[in-house]
């Protein structure tokens, strides 16, 4: 097995551990206002195809059904990825929710092109190299002009500073803006909505 499987394999035995008993302090509930705003607002996006990545237990997921998109999750977690299923089915919406590893090549295991990806706070776990890794291959399922909505800290060890998308996410993604994202939970670690549009 490689590193890069063995690292997906740690993390998943990791993640499964903490959803089975309900540790997920990274599920902050309903969307936050900025995303209401994008897929609510006078703004909004048009319904398209849209990729939750690092869905977890699919509450965005659910809710981007709920307004007209198609969605994807996809998620390292195999027990977030069946709380997911259910909450949908709760929640009388169809959701394709798929266990994947974003770092690997992601050629027939999502059926892109997608319109609107939206990354809450997965990222910001990728370390060092994973996030140029991690920005080319969702840029291999995102449609020409499709927009990345991304939600990372900016301060700490996990975190997503803007250098990074000047380096990393540059070859495939256009930085459009970024602004301050609520301050939930953690008010020093400098939440920020990264929105982003691939190349053509």
């Amino acid at each position: 097995m490689s590193k890069q499987g063995k690292s997906s394999k740690l993390v998943n035995t990791v993640y499964n551990a903490a959803y089975r008993v309900g540790f997920s302090p990274w599920d902050l509930g309903p969307p936050m206002p900025e995303l209401v705003d994008l897929i609510e607002g006078e703004q909004a996006l048009a319904p398209g195809r849209a990729l939750d990545l690092g869905c977890g237990a699919g509450t965005k997921s659910v809710y981007l059904a709920q307004h007209g998109w198609k969605v994807t999750g996809a998620d390292v977690s195999t027990e977030a990825i069946k709380q997911a299923r259910r909450k949908a089915e709760d929640s009388g919406v169809t959701v394709d929710f798929v266990v994947c590893d974003l770092l690997s090549d992601l050629d027939g295991i999502l059926a892109g092109p997608y319109d609107f990806l939206l990354d809450f706070g997965c990222a910001h776990s990728f370390r060092d190299a994973a996030k140029a890794v991690y920005a080319r291959n969702i840029a291999a399922v995102a449609a020409p002009g499709a927009t990345l909505y991304l939600y990372a800290f900016t301060k700490g060890p996990l975190s997503v500073r803007q250098s990074e998308i000047d380096t990393d996410f540059a070859p495939y993604w256009n930085l459009v803006s970024a602004v301050p994202g609520s301050k939930r939970g953690i008010p020093d670690a400098g939440p920020t909505w990264y929105r982003l549009t691939r190349k053509d």
